[in-house]
């Protein structure tokens, strides 16, 4: 989804972010003042894409400094941590949700609380947001940055494998149940060889988030008034028990071997997967030759709907904090956030058909999703506890389909050393 970044890079960025503190000070001295820096991810077609519709419009604006992109098409948390830890941040630039917490304790984001309380414009407008999103960008009840994208997860669904196999298409009223008994009449053995060629659905570990059927079943897997691991809500266990079982029991999804071996968002691509759970901004629905409409994603079996969000965010270093600063990342803010959807207004979101027109079919899913979209709680070391918990028990629950209370057992201490 989007720009994620990988937590194998976390390691090495964490160590440089936590140098970066005692930099900032100097980094005052040497600015020439002629422009403002932007450190973004992306590679060159979207680079290019944001030069013509972000970048150029808003120098076209102001009336001083202008904004100069630094594209970092690849290692985006490394590379961004040696600028700061070497005394050359960049004034502006992208952080997703989940740095935000490593970010902030270290004193490299900009404080954004006050500045955004007395300034009137519709970026800056909380109310205005999505508030989940919106969280994800405080810290210890600080506003640190405010974000430029909220992608839900939604069902992405192959029309013609529906239509051979003589199922109907989502219609909003999909629980679990009714998940279940589609992605079996779609799991085929489409050639009579004897194997499976064609499944109902496909996941992976990390994909799509287990926090997401957990919110669906009632409960949490990290406590958000506690901080603690629900390793004995048999809510939590129920549903991750449901998870696995699309692989090993319902077997309307490949195992995690053959996924390995093929891909993954390939599988539907190539029309041997009937439901895909992507993000709202992805390209699924508008592949070329393959009919593909979009869906929310089941609710719970009592009825509740979640559904999992990325996010990212701008921010601004300490070293460019100044009023004139401000204005001009309100500016820059404002146009990535027409530019890039889903937005997290709503008052945007509800105009992401006339930002994305590719998107038209699709905008009023996404929208309804967004109303129940969340994100998990952030913490500290974010990226190590992300990595844990899918060696030591996300992939072995996928990969073998034991009873999530086992494995969570072994994995559990290992898992809240990091609560």
């Amino acid at each position: 989804m989007g720009a994620v970044m990988k937590p194998s890079t976390w390691a090495y960025a964490a160590g440089l972010a936590a140098s970066a503190t005692a930099l900032v000070v100097s980094v005052r001295s040497v600015r020439s003042g002629a422009e403002y820096t932007f450190a973004c991810w992306g590679a060159a077609e979207e680079t290019a894409e944001l030069r013509e519709k972000v970048i150029d419009p808003v120098n076209r604006r102001t009336g001083g400094r202008r904004v100069r992109p630094i594209p970092i098409p690849s290692d985006y948390p490394t590379k961004l941590t040696t600028m700061i830890a070497g005394g050359a941040p960049p004034d502006f630039f992208y952080l997703s949700q989940e740095y935000v917490p490593a970010f902030a304790a270290r004193g490299v984001l900009a404080d954004l609380t006050d500045r955004v309380a007395a300034d009137a414009d519709p970026v800056t407008d909380l109310s205005g947001y999505y508030g989940r999103i919106l969280e994800r960008f405080r810290y210890r009840g600080r506003l640190y940055g405010l974000p430029w994208i909220a992608q839900p997860v939604i069902l992405y669904c192959n029309v013609r494998l529906f239509r051979a196999a003589g199922v109907a298409l989502p219609d909003g009223t999909w629980r679990w149940e009714q998940f279940v008994s589609a992605a079996r009449a779609l799991t085929r053995d489409a050639d009579g060889d004897g194997r499976i060629d064609q499944w109902g659905f496909i996941l992976r570990p990390g994909w799509p988030p287990l926090h997401m059927w957990v919110w669906q079943n009632g409960s949490e897997i990290i406590d958000s008034r506690t901080g603690r691991l629900n390793a004995d809500d048999p809510r939590v266990l129920e549903a991750l028990d449901f998870v696995a079982g699309l692989i090993h029991r319902q077997r309307v999804a490949p195992p995690l071997e053959e996924v390995s071996e093929r891909g993954f968002a390939e599988w539907f691509r190539a029309g041997k997967v009937a439901m895909f759970m992507g993000g709202a901004a992805d390209d699924l629905d508008r592949l070329p030759d393959l009919p593909v409409v979009a869906a929310e994603v089941p609710a719970g079996p009592g009825g509740i709907r979640a559904t999992f969000a990325w996010s990212a965010g701008l921010f601004m270093s300490p070293s460019a904090d100044s009023p004139e600063a401000f204005e001009a990342y309100k500016r820059l803010l404002e146009s990535i956030q027409r530019w890039k959807v889903p937005a997290p207004r709503r008052a945007l979101a509800g105009r992401l058909a006339e930002f994305e027109p590719r998107k038209a079919r699709s905008a009023e899913v996404i929208r309804r999703s967004m109303e129940y979209m969340r994100t998990p709680p952030v913490l500290d070391n974010q990226l190590r506890w992300d990595t844990r918990f899918r060696e030591e028990f996300e992939e072995p629950l996928l990969r073998t389909g034991a009873p999530a209370r086992e494995i969570l057992r072994r994995a559990r201490a290992r898992l809240e050393e990091l609560l």
